[in-house]
């Protein structure tokens, strides 16, 4: 039997890589011999730029840049040749036929999964670092910057970002703010954009439909999970409202913009780099999918592994797993998902929709969340153990 393991990652616990390795040594003890592939998933974020760069066996440049919380950390950058990429992922991308393509993922320096929980506060929060990066690729004379945008700790809209790029933020004793975040915005008198850095367009990779502002914006559904109480929500979103009003007035640009699908991902960094710089929104799942050739993966394989961490209602939204499963359903193709959690109704929607599919949650009711996470490298094996004993 031809499996393939196409995993996400398992926030704070297992990497997209990690699980996939978990489940070729499951298969590898299997009484009965299977070919296995690995195809770990990533939507932009954890990951995203070391499994597209040596998947084309790129290289990788190395740069110090500040993370989120404006310490100092080493991150590389992928660079892959044009040439490496199939003219239908260039023409899907809208990417130039020549030069080099630098690999950039947000979550490496400024990922929510590094800070610890005492520390996740998107007040406090910057993209300067992603600024940082983006300046770099600007000395490397690359012909476009492939950047992901998930897993990101901040909110605040790629101010910091653009001040790494040669915006200056004043205060009102026209005093540079060195670290915009959104607790320095109050003290923001003047954008000076006169020096920005040039840099070559930018194919922004991103599954997150929502626009910045609004119950569905960046404030609203991301702001929590990074740490924004509930208390402050209302006063974030008018600080995002007026600073981005602002963005749009500094650059010439429609304020209406704030309504366009992907500016509210990441805190909101595509609606700052996207009023500074020539950017496109490309689906992280179609794009990843493309690169990986996925598709053909899916119709070589009897059976298929998939899975992430929680599988709920934002799974459905276009999440790598998912996304899995409509695939194979298309060619009737046997899938299994192995979720640390999963909701019901999720489920429920999934199992009415799909036929041929497993859900089932690997994470242990009796255990917290502290103790599911800790032990989920062995809840995983033994419940992909179980499943596979059944297709034997």
């Amino acid at each position: 039997m031809r499996i393939l393991a196409a995993f996400d990652k398992c926030k704070d616990s297992l990497s997209a890589r990690e699980i996939c390795a978990l489940a070729q040594k499951v298969v590898s003890t299997q009484p009965i011999s299977h070919e296995i592939e690995c195809s770990p998933l990533t939507d932009g974020g954890e990951g995203f730029a070391q499994l597209l760069t040596e998947q084309k066996s790129g290289s990788y440049h190395s740069i110090l840049a500040s993370d989120s919380i404006g310490e100092e950390k080493e991150v590389r950058i992928g660079i892959v040749p044009f040439d490496k990429l199939e003219p239908n992922l260039r023409e899907f991308a809208d990417l130039p036929d020549h030069g080099n393509y630098a690999v950039i993922e947000m979550s490496s320096i400024a990922g929510l999964s590094d800070l610890p929980p005492e520390k996740r506060n998107p007040w406090l929060t910057s993209t300067v670092g992603v600024g940082q990066l983006l300046a770099e690729v600007a000395s490397l004379k690359v012909s476009a910057i492939i950047l992901g945008i998930g897993g990101s700790a901040t909110n605040d809209m790629g101010l910091g970002a653009l001040s790494s790029l040669g915006v200056r933020f004043l205060d009102q004793e026209n005093q540079p703010i060195f670290f915009p975040n959104p607790e320095s915005w109050g003290r923001i008198r003047t954008i000076c954009p006169e020096k920005l850095v040039t840099l070559p367009s930018i194919r922004i990779a991103c599954d997150v439909t929502n626009q910045l502002l609004g119950e569905g914006g960046a404030t609203f559904q991301f702001g929590p999970q990074k740490g924004l109480s509930i208390s402050r929500r209302d006063e974030m979103e008018s600080n995002m409202d007026i600073m981005s009003a602002r963005l749009a007035e500094t650059f010439e640009k429609p304020l209406v913009f704030r309504e366009e699908e992907g500016t509210g991902a990441a805190g909101g960094i595509g609606y700052g780099l996207s009023v500074a710089y020539d950017t496109k929104f490309v689906p992280g799942f179609s794009f990843v999918s493309k690169w990986f050739d996925l598709e053909k993966s899916i119709q070589n394989a009897d059976l298929i592994l998939t899975g992430e961490g929680r599988f709920d209602q934002t799974s459905l939204m276009g999440k790598g797993p998912y996304e899995i499963i409509r695939m194979a359903s298309r060619y009737n193709k046997n899938v299994i998902l192995l979720a640390g959690s999963v909701d019901s109704d999720a489920k429920k929607k999934c199992m009415n929709e799909f036929s041929n599919l497993k859900i089932e949650a690997f994470g242990n009711d009796q255990f917290t969340l502290e103790e599911n996470l800790l032990n989920a490298s062995d809840l995983f094996q033994q419940k992909l153990n179980y499943y596979l004993s059944l297709h034997q």
